[in-house]
């Protein structure tokens, strides 16, 4: 494996056209092809599903997408890493965040911190949960934008923004009337659920079944992301629980989840290390992610349906 195979498939992956992604990356089709075929070799999965007429990703090719972007997007924070340590006045904003944060919230979030001009350059990386705090001990990220545990407290943090969470019902019936009702989550008790890995869903799922004193039963495997949270739930495997933000409007079964009469909620949250050198300014970026990102889920909640 090497950066430009990384960089072939990154490329693909965001323009689906052999013919274009070549061109961006200034090399020949069949070389873009034959790169992108050995890293799926190596990975030893199919990362694209490949017709006449399209090019798109598989699951898998869906899941390995934020890792390989934050292995490029490592080589160029190392660069201005090195240039911020021998020209301190250089300062380099590292965000860590979950998969949960929707990256299309964070247009915003970058122009107004480049324009606030406390830090130099802002690199956004998507982190498993089980490694953020140490991350944050070692400095290799500076903050971290992550939803909001019973187990994993920290405590250097502000709340950033709330969503709803939906329950989306096994399909075992395609016949049956559909229906979107709000539906109480003790009413999910040893009911199977699906969960996805490292991104902090299941523990706050779990701890919503612990607040209203249900049970949780995982259903036995576990989704590799979102949309397999979908797609199984309309395979009748087991029932699937998201954030509005990480279903598509073109998914019409999803269903309000309550606890007790009220909806049940996901909270996000900055958190940053007070020893960090550059304390009182990720404090202060914290303060001023948290402002625009209530403001864009307000507006996306009222003017658009998720996508």
């Amino acid at each position: 494996m090497n950066l430009n195979q990384l960089r072939y498939f990154t490329s693909l992956a965001e323009t689906k056209s052999f013919k274009t992604s070549a061109e961006k990356c200034c090399v020949t089709q069949p070389t873009l092809s034959n790169g992108i075929a050995h890293l799926e070799e190596e990975l030893g999965g199919k990362l694209f599903r490949r017709t006449t007429r399209s090019v798109d990703l598989t699951p898998f090719g869906t899941f390995v997408v934020p890792m390989a972007q934050s292995i490029l997007d490592a080589k160029d924070e190392l660069i201005k890493s090195a240039q911020s340590f021998f020209h301190p006045e250089l300062k380099v904003l590292r965000i860590g965040m979950s998969p949960l944060i929707a990256h299309t919230q964070f247009p915003n979030v970058i122009k107004t911190i480049k324009d606030q001009a406390k830090w130099t350059e802002v690199f956004l990386k998507h982190c498993f949960m089980d490694d953020m705090a140490t991350r944050l001990q070692n400095e290799t990220v500076d903050l971290i934008l992550i939803p909001r545990q019973s187990g994993t407290p920290f405590a250097n943090s502000i709340p950033l923004y709330k969503e709803p969470l939906f329950y989306i019902p096994p399909q075992t019936d395609l016949g049956a009337q559909q229906t979107t009702n709000p539906i109480e989550i003790t009413s999910l008790d040893a009911t199977p659920v699906i969960l996805t890995n490292g991104c902090g869903l299941s523990d706050v799922i779990n701890d919503c079944f612990t607040q209203a004193g249900a049970t949780l039963m995982p259903y036995p495997g576990q989704a590799l992301n979102y949309n397999v949270v979908v797609d199984w739930a309309e395979l009748g495997l087991a029932g699937g629980i998201l954030p509005k933000s990480q279903i598509h409007s073109n998914v019409t079964t999803a269903c309000p989840l309550m606890i007790q009469g009220k909806p049940a909620m996901i909270q996000y949250q900055a958190c940053w290390n007070p020893e960090h050198p550059h304390h009182p300014y990720l404090k202060e970026t914290a303060q001023l992610i948290a402002e625009i990102l209530t403001n864009v889920v307000t507006y996306n909640a009222i003017a658009k349906p998720a996508s």
